[in-house]
């Protein structure tokens, strides 16, 4: 099981947005039904400990490891589950389910404890609330590892392959951790194409990249207090890095023509770019008002996008932060437009954002 776990950890946890998944989780969760709570820690910590990591980080990840590997097997014991091995006694699969997604949930809210403390300490947020979102974003990842180590369990013990489905799972493992490398990289990817835009933006247009950062970052958190999901909440930010670059298809022209047309022209920009249509939607939408007095198509309250309506909320902080306001003034300055430009819910979300320290400040990256 060891080995297969050093096979496992050979790549590293991959990001994809905010969340990092990792094939290893796998073998850790299978683990515990199959090695017990000290051989689970041990499969966990020592393909962490002789990695080429800073002392520190090694010796952060491997107590990590082995405090929610504990905790999972505790709370896989209390759900009835025993130790398996090829020779015994068939638990029953139902049962062996119930106690391995406990392990599996047990293990991913303790994991997102423990980083939420650290996020904690380090970007001086609220605890409660970064622990909340670390919880929602680890859950679908942890859901789909207790899936895959039930079938590895299952093979080994009641089907009695033992080492053999180790030897047969590998390949798989490998594939699984090609496969989220692959679409870590292509996410990444995706991310960095955008950037050269932001900074020609930035050329033309001094001060627009902070503008730009401080409009992102209020976006997110945002749509993230809205309760939106992480691809939404992906799409959102998205547009609210590309908000202006239609500007760049109007360089030249009278500002007033500038202000009026730079959503629809950013189309001409990047609308040939195929991952870029929902942020563009939601980009032709940021200047409409919930009156239906905005543009370009007069859509009222409801019938505008919410990202739409998320990203007109921020872009409204994010400028009024950009020209020299206090984070909580541009609050109070978007509460004084709701119902006329901006949406209620949007604006309540930004004001418990500011509450709980989420949203970004002037010149602090």
């Amino acid at each position: 099981m060891l080995a297969v776990a050093m096979v496992a950890a050979v790549g590293r946890p991959q990001a994809i947005g905010p969340v990092q998944v990792s094939a290893s989780g796998i073998v850790q969760i299978a683990a515990i039904p199959l090695l017990g709570p000290v051989g689970a820690a041990l499969v966990g910590g020592l393909p962490v400990i002789v990695d080429r990591n800073e002392p520190l980080k090694r010796l952060f990840n491997a107590s990590q490891r082995v405090l929610f590997l504990l905790a999972g097997s505790l709370a896989y014991w209390l759900a009835g589950g025993e130790i398996l091995t090829s020779g015994t006694d068939d638990p029953g699969p139902v049962a062996l389910a119930v106690a391995m997604t406990a392990a599996a949930l047990v293990a991913a809210v303790v994991n997102a404890g423990l980083l939420s403390v650290v996020l904690q300490r380090s970007n001086a947020g609220s605890l409660r609330v970064i622990s909340l979102e670390l919880v929602r974003q680890v859950i679908p990842s942890y859901a789909s590892y207790g899936i895959a180590a039930y079938l590895l369990v299952i093979l080994w013990a009641p089907a009695g392959l033992g080492l053999a489905s180790a030897v047969l799972f590998l390949p798989a493992i490998l594939v699984i951790q090609w496969g989220l490398h692959t679409h870590a990289t292509e996410w990444s990817t995706r991310h960095a194409l955008l950037t050269p835009f932001v900074e020609a933006l930035d050329l033309r247009h001094p001060g627009a990249a902070e503008e730009t950062r401080l409009v992102t970052g209020a976006a997110s958190a945002v749509a993230t207090g809205m309760g939106m999901g992480s691809a939404e909440v992906d799409e959102i930010a998205t547009a609210a890095r590309l908000r202006d670059v239609g500007m760049l298809a109007l360089d030249g022209a009278p500002p007033a023509i500038v202000r009026r047309d730079h959503p629809e022209a950013a189309a001409q920009v990047v609308g040939s770019v195929t991952f870029l249509r929902e942020p563009l939607d939601l980009i032709a939408a940021h200047h409409e008002r919930v009156d239906g007095l905005g543009h370009p198509h007069g859509l009222r309250g409801a019938d505008i996008p919410p990202g739409g309506r998320v990203l007109a909320v921020a872009d409204t902080w994010g400028h009024h932060v950009a020209e020299g306001g206090s984070p909580a003034d541009a609050v109070a300055h978007c509460e004084r437009m709701v119902g006329e430009s901006l949406d209620e819910h949007c604006v309540a979300a930004l004001r418990r954002a500011l509450e709980r320290d989420q949203l970004p400040r002037r010149g602090v990256v």
